[in-house]
């Protein structure tokens, strides 16, 4: 089920939501279904309370060791402490991106201890005699069986996080999935958004009302705007009353993101344009395609060129469908090769966690 580091794991594939452990003793979840030549952009899940002084954060026995669980929904004072001490220390764990202008967080490859399958741990999983499961795991099976009803084979179905590790907690862990290609994870949104299962459950207004006070959200939306927005989504719900997630996996030849172009940020913008392509929001990063752009806020002379709005912060993915009139704010980037030349509206990059900027990025279907 484990991939340990060799010289083949420099060309492997790292679907986002797998999880890899380092060498120095550390959890990654890894955060993005694209990944420079030799480094994995993930972000930090569990670190040995010994290596890294942090503060804000909570502590957990896991792994043998007490561990950090490292959170970046704090206040940006408090991400941008954590973060420096990180790189005080593990420099290696940031890469400075001269493409981006920009930086990511992950494991460079030579860190790399092991790679945790998710797809064979769900194979395995799925071994496990009924009988011999407990109520958290016979629920994990449930909505894994539900899915499956969608048409999605189990080959293409992986499990990760404290689920796919043991480590869940009775009535607190999620239960996240992740499906293997667009297509799969497409149907599977689909099916669910008129599946019947007495176990299955939505976030109701009230929930995602709670989730905006909680957590650190954009300025820019109003409670109202925020539930309109979530609440349509069906990638995120109960199963039993515990929270699932479900993560789509780009595969290799779907991927559409390229490394290699230049992106040259602009400064902040806000845009209304329409939605007249959906299909990759179901990924991360993720794009809407637009049209009809205005230009609210910020600089551009050609807002033909401005072709599209991209994501790499998951709350807003699956946020618009096709049609619909959409406003955003976020970093405008010229983006150039040999072949292209055009602008796209930028949201969820990491500076954005100790910046005034994750404050202002937003995206939100503008209501009738």
């Amino acid at each position: 089920m484990n991939t340990q580091m060799n010289n083949k794991t420099a060309s492997q594939f790292f679907p986002e939501a797998s999880l890899i452990d380092t060498t120095d003793g550390m959890q990654f979840k890894v955060y993005s279904n694209v990944h420079p030549p030799g480094f994995v952009i993930a972000k930090p899940k569990y670190i040995p309370d010994d290596l890294v002084s942090f503060k804000g954060l909570k502590k957990r026995f896991i792994f043998e060791k007490c561990m950090t669980r490292f959170n970046l929904f704090t206040s940006k004072e408090i991400a941008k402490f954590n973060l420096d001490n990180l790189k005080s220390k593990y420099p290696e764990y940031f890469y400075d991106c001269k493409k981006h202008s920009n930086w990511f967080l992950g494991v460079p490859v030579g860190k790399i201890k092991t790679v945790h399958d998710t797809q064979a741990g769900f194979r395995e999983f799925m071994k496990v005699p009924d009988s011999d499961l407990d109520v958290y795991l016979k629920d994990v099976r449930g909505f894994a069986n539900l899915l499956i009803k969608s048409g999605v084979s189990p080959q293409d179905i992986g499990i990760s996080h404290s689920t796919l590790m043991g480590n869940y907690t009775l009535g607190k862990s999620d239960i996240d999935i992740l499906i293997f290609g667009k297509k799969n994870g497409w149907k599977a949104v689909h099916f669910l958004e008129t599946a019947s299962d007495p176990a299955l459950r939505w976030k109701t207004k009230e929930d995602w009302a709670k989730y905006f006070k909680d957590r650190v959200v954009s300025k820019n939306y109003s409670v109202e705007q925020y539930v309109f927005n979530m609440e349509r989504k069906r990638d995120d719900g109960f199963y039993n009353d515990n929270v699932f997630s479900i993560f789509v996996i780009e595969t290799p030849d779907e991927q559409w993101y390229n490394l290699e172009q230049v992106h040259t940020p602009m400064g902040v913008a806000k845009v209304r344009a329409k939605v007249v392509d959906a299909y990759n929001s179901i990924v991360r990063p993720g794009y809407y395609g637009i049209s009809n752009v205005q230009l609210i806020e910020g600089q551009l002379a050609d807002l033909a060129k401005l072709k599209r709005i991209v994501t790499w912060a998951r709350p807003f993915t699956l946020q618009a469908k096709e049609g619909e009139a959409v406003e955003a704010c976020g970093l405008l980037e010229h983006v150039t090769s040999e072949k292209d030349d055009f602008y796209q509206l930028v949201l969820g990059y990491f500076d954005t966690y100790t910046s005034e900027r994750g404050e202002q990025e937003y995206l939100k279907v503008l209501q009738e």
